[in-house]
């Protein structure tokens, strides 16, 4: 079959636009090298801008926690921040819930990683998911020998100084969202709350279970979006920083304005991965410095 001109034409055009796109991100990552590996202090969490999904890495003492991804088309972009972090292997990949925006280049992380354990949410017959970022997941996990835990709210897990408590999912439930991998991360004085896509209904039911929720910096659920992130929750986590992973001009109107307006009442302040870019947190374990990339 011959090719035309005017496709072949087109086809050069895509390849040097794809070409483009790829140097931007190493130039990029690579301007940004000594800024985003903070060797000299022994705790960071970073929260890479993936557009409209998330992606946050914790690196503590040398111990290496992933959380989520973004779409697939963001894996080779999650690799090079990982690799401009220094990371070499992971020893967590968190997966909270099996939304594209968040697990889509979780196929390509675990194939170009060495990953000990991935942590995913347990689901049953009604509620398995059947989509192929999931599927291909799955087959990554199996592929390249990562173990796979299921967790559930209640659990707590040891990474040297760095402990992980699962807060939540506590029930069973069709909605994604809702079933949402919910952690706090805590080194030394210094904690995190990340939460998912977890919506008001699971903030109410971490309020009930008494669980502690308070946080240096809460990772602020579902994008900002207006379904999450309760008065009486933020109250609960009273945090001094707030992250919200979006993309630029999403199509969800994400972060919502009552969202915006309920962290800047308690006087919280808010990184926007859409206007600050990635955003990274690090000392000691007592004092927090923040550094971003716009």
């Amino acid at each position: 079959m011959r090719i035309g001109k005017n496709a072949k034409k087109a086809l050069l055009t895509v390849a040097a636009a794809a070409l483009v796109i790829i140097i931007c991100v190493v130039v990029y990552v690579k301007e940004n090298e000594k800024k985003m590996m903070p060797q000299d202090y022994p705790f960071c969490v970073c929260f890479f801008n993936v557009g409209q999904g998330d992606c946050e890495l914790i690196r503590c003492d040398g111990v290496n926690v992933l959380i989520d991804g973004g779409e697939a088309e963001y894996g080779y972009q999650t690799e090079q921040y990982l690799k401009a972090c220094g990371v070499e292997k992971l020893d967590c990949y968190i997966l909270t819930h099996p939304h594209s925006d968040h697990i889509g280049c979780s196929a390509h992380i675990l194939r170009t990683f060495p990953v000990d354990t991935v942590m995913t949410t347990s689901f049953n017959e009604f509620n398995m998911p059947t989509t192929k970022v999931y599927e291909d997941m799955l087959a990554a996990t199996e592929e390249t020998g990562a173990q796979l835990v299921e967790v559930k709210g209640g659990e707590s897990y040891s990474f040297g100084d760095l402990s992980l408590k699962i807060l939540s999912p506590l029930e069973e439930t069709d909605d994604y969202n809702d079933m949402s991998i919910t952690v706090r991360a805590k080194y030394k004085s210094d904690a995190f709350l990340f939460m998912g896509d977890a919506s008001k209904d699971v903030e109410a039911q971490l309020l009930n279970t008494k669980a502690v929720l308070s946080a240096d910096v809460l990772k602020v659920g579902h994008h900002g979006s207006d379904s999450s992130t309760g008065e009486a929750f933020l109250k609960a986590v009273s945090p001094d920083h707030a992250v919200i992973s979006c993309g630029a001009d999403n199509a969800f109107g994400h972060p919502h304005a009552s969202t915006l307006r309920l962290l800047e009442k308690y006087d919280v302040d808010v990184y926007r991965t859409d206007l600050n870019g990635s955003v990274i947190f690090y000392g000691y374990g007592h004092k927090l410095n923040v550094w971003c990339a716009s």
